[in-house]
């Protein structure tokens, strides 16, 4: 079964040309999951009774009512569209994929930084920065925003995430714990409007060059995050992965330039506007 997909209707011609990128990286994919445990925590990897968690806190901009969108696997299959299936999810998006301590420690270590930051970033977070740079003058600890990034992305994506990268555990687990994340890569940026996008590692192919990558987003407004694989940051994102060497007491001024950008495609990564996904109007007549 093909597990390379189209996203625009007449382009099913490019199934054939991608597959053998696609199945590189869905191994990759694979290899994930096989290396996890479902009933482990994901950071520590230990078997311990797994505890619900706001991904990210509510006071991180959690929202109370939020909609889950997922690729229908066998739909898709069936039809060689891409089919969603959708979720609605009260009280704020939650996991069960981390045992009480590491979601204990980690939101105690971690994420006041992230709540800083993300308060922080608020005002500039609206539809009318779309598609600009943002100016981000702010004092916090790079590192602890950093690893409640991480915490986030390894909570919401599959089981093994952490097994397959172990120096991703050796991040988390210790909060003192600086280290390169190469060859992996963090970048941010802004959402414009109240929406948030996670998709787990997943594989995004470029039908013109033919090539792909993995990567993992996890956006809920005001802040996106972009996990990549391959060295490379992403386009349309600020690379903040130097702040994983940073050290985990030291309190910086930092100042930089973020994109503000639409999460309104299903994908990760992607930014088109809404104008992008408005049926087409009719041509007036003459």
């Amino acid at each position: 079964m093909s597990h390379a997909w189209v996203t625009k209707p007449g382009e099913q011609h490019f199934v054939q040309a991608l597959e053998g990128e696609a199945q590189r990286l869905y191994a990759e994919v694979l290899a994930i999951e096989a290396a996890g445990d479902p009933d482990a925590c994901r950071i520590c990897g230990r078997r311990e009774p797994l505890t619900d968690e706001h991904t990210p806190s509510k006071k991180a901009g959690n929202p109370m009512r939020a909609i889950k969108l997922a690729i229908d696997d066998e739909r898709t299959a069936e039809t060689g569209e891409v089919t969603w299936t959708d979720e609605f999810i009260q009280g704020g998006a939650t996991t069960l994929s981390l045992c009480a301590r590491c979601n204990n420690s980690t939101g105690r270590w971690y994420n006041p930084d992230y709540v800083t930051l993300a308060k922080y970033c608020v005002p500039f977070a609206q539809p009318a920065n779309a598609e600009k740079l943002c100016d981000v003058y702010l004092t916090v600890h790079p590192l602890r925003v950093l690893k409640q990034a991480l915490t986030t992305i390894v909570a919401t994506s599959q089981p093994g995430l952490t097994e397959r990268y172990p120096h991703l555990r050796a991040i988390l687990i210790n909060p003192e714990k600086v280290s390169s994340l190469s060859p992996m890569r963090l970048s941010l940026f802004l959402v414009a409007s109240r929406v948030s996008r996670s998709s787990g590692v997943a594989s995004v192919m470029r039908a013109e060059t033919g090539s792909g990558r993995l990567i993992v987003e996890f956006s809920c407004w005001p802040l996106g995050w972009l996990l990549t694989f391959d060295g490379e940051a992403i386009e349309g994102a600020t690379d903040v992965s130097e702040w994983s060497e940073i050290g985990f007491h030291e309190k910086l001024d930092i100042t930089f330039k973020v994109p503000c950008q639409w999460v309104v495609s299903p994908y990760p990564g992607n930014f088109s506007s809404p104008d992008a996904f408005a049926p087409a109007r009719p041509e007036s007549a003459p």
